[in-house]
């Protein structure tokens, strides 16, 4: 995607004339709304290629100028990471940047596109339009977005019934090797790290997406979440044949366009360092959680989706989670009558 950067600074700037009113420059514009409207939640994940050291200023504008203003139409921002690890690395002086948020529909994400008329003006726009300004310094282009849909991790709560075993200690100092017949597992308290977050993206066989997130979901987050991992989801890239999609979508490297042999989903799940997470590598990861029934549902079920995938990539990331936070945004003290 060209330094336009499509969906962020255009944003907020289209908007209707009222016939018979003052320029839009002068005139103001409040909003009622509707009772919420149901649809089917889609998320999207988009590549903001930064200036080296870019990530933390992106940030704070966002949180502080744009975010409590963006939220305020309903949408809901997940977090923001920077690539610390790829296959394909932004050019030197460059940093890729991920940020995820959460739309109610895909007729909800087209509405954000033009905010002033969604949630009106003000102060808080004034302000939004400031912090767009101030990432448009720091950004240099953008690889694009995925639209997805999918799974968003529950976050449990998991029950796994301990076996009724006993056992007795053999040796201590060392590790059993992983084909040994019981290996159960105590636990030292949590090691303190920089967290992480890991952004997969698998292509699987054509129309096996449900089969592949039941598997997550059934034998591979419950594992993970007893471990301490956390998963944010997983979703299959979708295409909606909506005005805006494909702009946004467009970029040097993400993907572009429906593919008739394979289905494209995004994993994210975070870790609490980057040591978490080699803990936790399929090869490795009986240390950590032992080998009762719940290891071996997760490793059939990684077996099984290995059958349904074609390639993987990862890339390794930092950043920090938004949480959307409560932000009270008081309606200004003035007085409407219906014009139209």
């Amino acid at each position: 995607m060209s330094g336009h950067r499509i969906g962020e600074v255009v944003v907020g700037i289209l908007f209707t004339l009222s016939s018979g009113c003052l320029s839009a420059q002068s005139a103001p514009t409040p909003v009622r709304h509707d009772v919420a409207k149901p649809g089917r939640e889609i998320l999207v994940l988009r590549n903001h290629r930064l200036r080296a050291g870019g990530h933390e200023p992106f940030y704070q504008a966002s949180r502080d100028d744009v975010w409590p203003y963006f939220e305020r139409m309903g949408a809901r921002v997940v977090g923001q990471w920077k690539v610390m690890r790829t296959d394909a690395p932004a050019p030197q002086g460059q940093e890729d940047v991920y940020r995820l948020v959460r739309y109610a529909s895909i007729e909800h994400w087209e509405a954000t596109r033009s905010q002033r008329t969604t949630v009106g003006d003000g102060p808080a726009f004034d302000k939004d339009q400031k912090g767009r300004k101030e990432r448009a310094t720091i950004e240099v282009s953008s690889r694009g977005a995925f639209f997805l849909q999918g799974e968003t991790a529950p976050g449990g709560p998991y029950f796994l019934p301990p076996l009724r075993e006993k056992y007795e200690l053999v040796q201590s100092g060392s590790r059993p090797s992983p084909q040994e017949p019981h290996i159960p597992v105590r636990v030292d308290v949590a090691q303190a790290g920089v967290e992480i977050v890991t952004v997969r993206q698998d292509r699987i066989r054509k129309g096996t997406f449900e089969r592949f997130v039941a598997l997550t979901k059934a034998g591979i987050w419950p594992w993970e979440e007893k471990n301490g991992a956390r998963p944010v989801g997983q979703w299959q890239v979708i295409f909606p044949s909506v005005p805006g999609v494909k702009e946004a979508s467009r970029g040097t490297s993400l993907i572009t366009a429906e593919s008739p042999d394979y289905d494209e989903v995004i994993t994210l799940t975070r870790y609490a360092s980057k040591a978490h997470y080699e803990a936790l590598a399929p090869d490795v990861s009986v240390h950590a959680g032992g080998n009762g029934p719940d290891w071996k549902a997760y490793m059939s079920a990684l077996q099984e989706q290995q059958k349904l995938t074609l390639r993987t990539n990862m890339e390794l990331a930092q950043g920090l989670l938004y949480y959307s936070p409560p932000s009270y945004l008081p309606g200004l003290p003035e007085r409407y009558r219906r014009v139209d």
